[in-house]
């Protein structure tokens, strides 16, 4: 967090001077908790984006404060808690997951005790999709029942122990098979899937974005094993069975969820398709029986930098007619759809009438 009177650009050079101390072998703290050490060194790559209310309040700079928010220079980021309107993402298509980010970082800095942050907050932390909209409020887990109480900012969960955990970007946050196995148990079919490919899936580092080892099911049903009769087991072992990594989209998960309502066969995921020109792709899914592919056209493939590869928009909606008409060229029907149709099962299933 940051001291009004100094610009985010010193705060952050005090910040990475502490780093380095720290760092050091000559530090008086090095090699006694690696921990605590990374904890703190990993906090700093983004502390210096928030101001704390009652610290400023403290040292009698709430006027400054309240001016910078006024000017627009901060913006709220959770109760108490404001950020550097600087420091946001400028991408549109991940304001949303940055605003969620900053609000759970946000309440962390206020946090007087233990603040192990779980659910979908854990998965917005994990860099984890979501269908829908983030909540509201702030998931943790207190390891006792005295632990605090919900309110509108944070929610608490309490399952007898403190959970495995790990630290992320500083933070004590549940393990990805943990987080998955919570999400599995309390969260709808459509964004517990969503989260359940993800985390299967594994992602090489992007833009914006680090990179996250594979899980396996195997592990998510460990945690699931250690929870005993705590609600939504049963729920969350279907949605682990239905779960596949080869899904390569949260739209593409939700569409496979709306596929099974209306009753159609399960498609093959990332089928590989040639002619006599070469490779054409892998669709999103085929239905081998009824010759037909399926795509789900979500607004990153035409705007998002590692899928694009330097293209324009209108090179890849020309590179994707190309690809569609090779594909008919085979013989098979081609079925696209967007957000509108994917969680729509009324809709979906006009659009792959014949299937069943």
């Amino acid at each position: 967090m940051l001291v009004l009177g100094r610009s985010p650009q010193t705060a952050a050079r005090l910040l990475h001077r502490q780093h380095r101390e720290l760092s050091s072998p000559e530090s008086p703290s090095f090699g006694r908790d690696r921990k605590a050490r990374g904890h703190a060194l990993a906090m700093t790559e983004w502390m210096h984006e928030y101001v704390v209310l009652e610290r400023e309040r403290a040292i009698g700079r709430t006027s400054e404060l309240l001016a910078e928010v006024r000017a627009g220079r901060l913006v709220r980021a959770s109760r108490g808690v404001y950020r550097w309107a600087a420091a946001r993402t400028n991408d549109p298509d991940r304001r949303a997951d940055d605003e969620y980010v900053a609000r759970i970082r946000g309440a962390s800095l206020r946090a007087s005790g233990p603040f192990i942050v779980a659910g979908m907050s854990a998965a917005a932390l994990w860099q984890l999709p979501v269908l829908g909209n983030w909540p509201e409020s702030v998931m943790v887990s207190s390891p006792r029942a005295a632990g605090g109480r919900s309110n509108a900012h944070l929610s608490r969960s309490y399952v007898g122990y403190r959970p495995p955990t790990q630290l992320v970007d500083g933070l004590t946050v549940t393990t990805l098979a943990r987080t998955v196995a919570d999400v599995a148990r309390c969260e709808t079919m459509e964004r517990a899937v969503a989260v359940a490919d993800a985390a299967l899936r594994g992602r090489r580092a992007e833009p914006g974005a680090r990179a996250r080892k594979p899980i396996t099911k195997a592990a998510i049903h460990r945690e699931l094993d250690s929870l005993g009769a705590a609600p939504g087991i049963a729920r969350a072992r279907g949605v682990i069975a239905f779960a596949d990594g080869a899904s390569g989209s949260a739209g593409e998960s939700g569409s496979r969820v709306t596929i099974r309502r209306c009753g159609l066969p399960a498609p093959v995921l990332q089928q590989r398709f040639e002619d006599a020109e070469g490779l054409i792709g892998f669709t999103d899914f085929w239905w081998p029986g009824a010759g037909t592919v399926g795509e789900f056209d979500g607004r990153g493939k035409y705007l998002r930098e590692e899928f694009a590869n330097g293209r324009t928009v209108a090179q890849i909606v020309v590179d994707e007619k190309v690809r569609e008409d090779r594909l008919r060229a085979l013989g098979l029907k081609v079925v696209r759809w967007g957000w509108r149709d994917a969680l729509d099962a009324r809709a979906l299933g006009a659009k792959l009438r014949g299937m069943s």
